[in-house]
């Protein structure tokens, strides 16, 4: 026999709905849900707010299904079970508590309890009672950018498999540059690919590229790689794109110098060894090597990130583009877009006109 109460959380918003839409629709067929699926919206900007919502929970809950059969009632986008400013409140902690009550006591029989919140602190009692008592499923993206890259590329090859498309790692991972890292538009891009290129087919590099919209936060990112790349064109494209989808250029510019600040990190990684680049069957790859213990030492204590914990393939990217750069090229680079950022705040020239010349500057 299955839980009465289930507990989903996480910033992964697409996964955590996906789930609680599948236990849902498991609980209850088709010809049931009208009567016996109530949604409650958790989402509670107020203190008043969040004591309505638990209102209506807890009448939902105590009120047995139509015809006595099987109820599920779901909280959905809980925005109070997490350490905020509502959630702190003592009223709400009542409210909280009387629905702990009710699940510690256990629901009326026939009816389920089901929670889905982007996030729930775990010193918190419900999360305690939840998980004495309910079935658990988080689906947190971890603030480490080679773990949540991991977790990204494993979610996108389940959307995969339950579309029933196959992909191979290059164009996995040109799809998640295009794509980001939103579960809901990785979604809709692979659902896309499957009625385009058909159920069952393998999708290639150039069905990607030429089939999938890309989100406006990996364009940006777009900018920077093209620029690593030393593709002016492709960079003076992608610029005017962000330029008409009103992406601000202070950002852009500041995007620029991080990426300089890398490519010229790792440039001086390739000049002096700390990177190798190894040569195989299935390509190049690159790795870092056994650091000096000055060089250590300044990676762990000078460095905001090591950029050793960087996931491979994004040490094959970076490092692919340092080889394109010598180090006296990317100073200039590093000269040219500092004085483009002073003009940019002290000039009238308009902003994209500068972000123009600066690429045509540093890609000449």
């Amino acid at each position: 026999m299955g839980s009465s109460v289930y507990l989903i959380f996480g910033e992964d918003e697409y996964a955590v709905s996906s789930k609680a839409r599948a236990i849902a629709e498991s609980l209850l067929p088709p010809d049931d849900r009208t009567l016996g699926l109530e949604v409650i919206d958790g989402a509670a900007e107020t203190v008043e707010a969040a004591g309505q919502v638990m209102a209506t929970c807890m009448e939902a809950l105590e009120t047995v299904g139509f015809m006595g059969g099987k109820k599920v009632v779901w909280l959905r986008d809980v925005s109070f079970l997490a350490d905020n400013v509502v959630g702190r409140s003592e009223t709400v902690k009542e409210g909280v508590a009387r629905l702990e009550e009710l699940v510690n006591r256990g629901l009326p029989r026939g009816t389920v309890f089901l929670v889905t919140a982007p996030k729930v602190d775990k010193r918190f009692a419900f999360f305690k009672v939840c998980k004495a008592r309910a079935e658990i499923h988080e689906f947190a993206i971890s603030e480490k950018a080679w773990q949540s890259e991991a977790q990204t590329k494993e979610r996108v090859r389940e959307i995969l498999r339950e579309t029933g498309l196959q992909m191979d790692e290059d164009a996995l991972n040109v799809f998640l540059s295009r794509s980001g890292t939103d579960g809901r538009q990785m979604a809709n891009e692979i659902e896309k690919l499957s009625l385009l290129v058909g159920k069952g087919k393998c999708v290639s590099v150039d069905d990607v590229r030429s089939l999938t919209s890309t989100s406006r936060s990996a364009l940006a990112w777009d900018l920077a790689d093209a620029f690593g790349k030393r593709e002016l064109g492709g960079s003076l494209d992608v610029l005017r794109r962000l330029i008409f989808q009103k992406e601000q250029p202070i950002g852009l510019i500041i995007l620029l110098q991080s990426r300089i600040r890398e490519l010229m990190l790792y440039r001086e990684a390739l000049d002096k060894g700390w990177v190798w680049e190894r040569q195989g069957s299935k390509g190049s790859g690159f790795g870092w090597s056994e650091l000096p213990a000055e060089v250590d030492a300044r990676f762990t204590q000078e460095l905001n990130k090591d950029p050793r914990a960087t996931h491979p393939f994004r040490v094959g990217v970076l490092a692919g583009q340092a080889k394109r750069f010598s180090q006296r090229e990317l100073r200039r680079c590093q000269k040219a877009v500092v004085d483009a950022h002073r003009e940019m705040v002290s000039s009238r020239v308009p902003p994209p006109i500068i972000l123009e010349l600066l690429l045509i500057r540093m890609l000449n």
